[in-house]
């Protein structure tokens, strides 16, 4: 149904390795996501001009994706199986990040796991931090 929707209308899937299983993150993940995506830019004006213009090349992309999420070791589905592989090598296919928003609007996007940091603190829970790194075409169905 079209219209509004919070943060429980969300899905959030990312597979467990490259070429892996697709596991839920949305109720592990603590700072949201944002499915942004930015059109590459080259400044093109002219001496004589007193407003900067700028011409897009052609080329889009996804901003990197920061996610903090609680730690947690169940196997296969928790976020230490997930993240425990890193992409480290340059025939390992991306893992597929699928986030669902409100009334079925999906966008699927590529993604290396480029960084994964485990944090335990003094008063809290312990937390994973990982960045992913987009690559290839982000998708809107």
């Amino acid at each position: 149904m079209a219209g509004k929707y919070g943060p429980s209308s969300v899905t959030l899937t990312l597979e467990d390795g490259p070429g892996g299983t697709p596991r839920g993150l949305e109720n592990f993940t603590l700072n949201g996501l944002s499915a942004k995506d930015m059109s590459e830019m080259v400044e093109s004006h002219g001496l004589g001009d007193s407003w900067k213009e700028r011409t897009p090349t052609g080329l889009l992309d996804s901003a990197e994706i920061e996610l903090e999420m609680i730690w947690d070791t169940t196997a296969t589905t928790g976020t230490h199986a997930i993240f425990l592989a890193m992409d480290d090598g340059p025939q390992d296919d991306g893992r597929e990040l699928v986030a669902v928003f409100g009334d079925s609007k999906t966008w699927t996007r590529d993604v290396r796991l480029a960084e994964r940091e485990v944090i335990a603190a003094k008063d809290d829970i312990q937390k994973i931090k990982v960045k992913l790194i987009p690559t290839g075409a982000a998708v809107w169905s």
